[in-house]
């Protein structure tokens, strides 16, 4: 289930923080390209229909003020990146993924991911990226409890965080207006023990 963090590397030079086998999670810089295509690919919504958080249209400032503010507040941001067949240290920018809303004393944190281009959905590029922020955090930030919130009509994702290991824990009913009608919202988790249990290298 859980990919170990012998499967990620860190390597100095290209800013690659860890790597699985269709994805490469970086640390969100916040560069002008990242703020550019970020901004340019929410606002064309292909991929953001189902947004739990979030309004758009974005200005490129505001990308760059509310990743911030995320980061002053302690929160962990990757950039996903995709390598280009071919090129050599080419990479794409296709989402951000990352560690939100941490309560110390609880050792929880919320996972939040957005993978905005269109042509990388579909591909487990997702679940991969989901796998490895929720290995960090339990492998690398001691981490008791990692959890999120996911809009009910979103019947992909929700796909994605129970073949990971995310368990439904609560539902809260007409909690998000989308479109022109409400829509629940589902709460998700998954526990330390859970995560190490259903790992090979702990098995």
């Amino acid at each position: 289930m859980a990919l170990r963090e012998d499967a990620g590397s860190v390597q100095a030079g290209d800013g690659m923080f860890m790597k699985g086998e269709k994805c490469e999670l970086h640390a969100l810089e916040g560069s002008d390209y990242e703020v550019s295509t970020f901004a340019s690919h929410v606002n064309a919504g292909f991929t953001t229909r189902h947004l739990f958080t979030g309004s758009i249209p974005m200005r490129q400032i505001d990308v760059k003020e509310v990743w911030e503010r995320e980061r002053k507040a302690g929160s962990v941001e990757f950039a996903i990146y995709l390598p280009i067949i071919g090129g050599e240290n080419s990479r794409r920018f296709v989402g951000t993924c990352g560690l939100y809303s941490h309560r110390d004393i609880y050792r929880g944190w919320e996972l939040r991911i957005l993978v905005f281009t269109p042509d990388a959905i579909g591909h487990g590029i997702g679940t991969e990226a989901t796998e490895l922020t929720v290995n960090y955090a339990f492998e690398r930030l001691n981490a008791h409890r990692v959890w999120l919130g996911v809009n009910a009509e979103n019947i992909g994702a929700i796909k994605c965080y129970s073949k990971v290991g995310f368990k439904e824990e609560g539902r809260l009913r007409e909690e998000l207006y989308c479109f022109g009608h409400y829509v629940d919202a589902i709460r998700m988790g998954v526990l330390e023990s859970e995560w190490t249990s259903a790992s090979p290298a702990k098995a």
